[in-house]
């Protein structure tokens, strides 16, 4: 069983930054220009949940994605959320409350917080399928469309579904939280305005057991919040690993931006194979914030600027933070 994991985990992964750095490089014309979570990276997303999440479970799902919020917060950093991170949590979240019912069994989309390029959706499911104590839930497809699509760059990218948690309440209720994350090349941003977004949910499974069959349609506005200002940097310099050889060096970064919930750079097209060393925000209190998944693409039909963008692990205050770090290397925001 620990070796079928492992190998699903190894689909994920190649599925996503590395493998679209070596088709960039290789086949760039075959990639499709949209990607959709395929069900083997479905389930390892549930599987890693199995093995990470589950000690959350145990105390009880989060009523909130606030409540999820603050909970990350100190699970990833070991401090308690501020006043600060729960106020711009608050400006980003929005109430949906839309349903479908299929086969006596209710998907709810409860409520959305919004980013530059990252949806998190509260999704809470009732009814008559077989309840379970752990949670070791998921379901077998999960696609999600925008309208009108906020990729507006030519060459090939795309995005991504997950699940950062999966819980059942006391009642009963089994609570998701699905994460949607959209590489946009720093040329447009889910903050944009409104938009319509529909979440298409299919076969609810319990591990590799399918619990019940159907398939869920959720329509809703996706309506950004308030995320404050963006911070830019034209240039920095930062230390690099060459994919291949394992080599270090320093590279340079160019317009760089960070957000209230990811980072995005560019770099030249022959530092493509150079990887930035690990990012991460630090904050006037000391707190450090670090990066989760990203992607990166041609940002221009020309294949010259190599445009990368890395998730926080959660929504960060700018105000509060001082720096931005590349491994050992820090970086001040002024």
């Amino acid at each position: 069983m620990e070796e079928q994991y492992r190998e699903m985990f190894d689909e994920v992964r190649a599925s996503s930054r590395l493998r679209e750095e070596v088709a960039h490089m290789t086949t760039r014309e075959r990639k499709p220009s949209r990607r959709r979570l395929p069900k083997a990276a479905v389930a390892a997303a549930a599987v890693l949940v199995l093995l990470a999440g589950t000690a959350l479970a145990a105390v009880g799902a989060p009523g909130t994605i606030r409540d999820w919020f603050a909970r990350e917060w100190e699970e990833t950093t070991g401090g308690t959320m501020g006043m600060e991170q729960l106020a711009l949590i608050d400006r980003l979240t929005k109430p949906v409350g839309v349903s479908d019912t299929q086969n006596g069994t209710t998907v709810t989309v409860d409520s959305v917080t919004v980013g530059n390029s990252t949806v998190w959706m509260l999704v809470k499911v009732s009814g008559t399928y077989t309840r379970e104590k752990e949670a070791h839930y998921h379901f077998d497809g999960m696609d999600l469309t925008l309208d009108p699509d906020p990729d507006a760059v030519k060459t090939p990218g795309g995005y991504s579904l997950d699940y950062p948690y999966v819980g059942v309440a006391e009642d009963g209720t089994l609570t998701m939280l699905v994460r949607f994350t959209i590489d946009l090349a720093g040329q447009s941003s889910l903050l944009d305005g409104t938009r319509q977004a529909t979440l298409v949910l299919a076969d609810l499974m319990y591990s590799d057991s399918l619990q019940m069959q159907g398939s869920w349609t959720l329509t809703f506005p996706l309506e950004p919040g308030e995320a404050g200002a963006v911070r830019t940097l034209e240039e920095i310099q930062v230390p690099a690993m060459d994919l291949g050889t394992r080599e270090t060096r320093i590279i340079s970064l160019r317009d760089v931006e960070i957000s209230a919930t990811d980072i995005t750079y560019v770099r030249s097209r022959e530092n493509q194979s150079w990887e930035p060393s690990r990012c991460a925000l630090v904050l006037k209190d000391g707190t450090v914030v670090e990066q989760s998944s990203g992607a990166s693409r041609f940002r221009d039909e020309g294949y010259t600027q190599w445009s990368s963008v890395y998730y926080w692990q959660v929504p960060v205050d700018l105000t509060q933070v001082t720096a931005v770090r590349f491994g050992d290397t820090e970086i001040p925001l002024n």
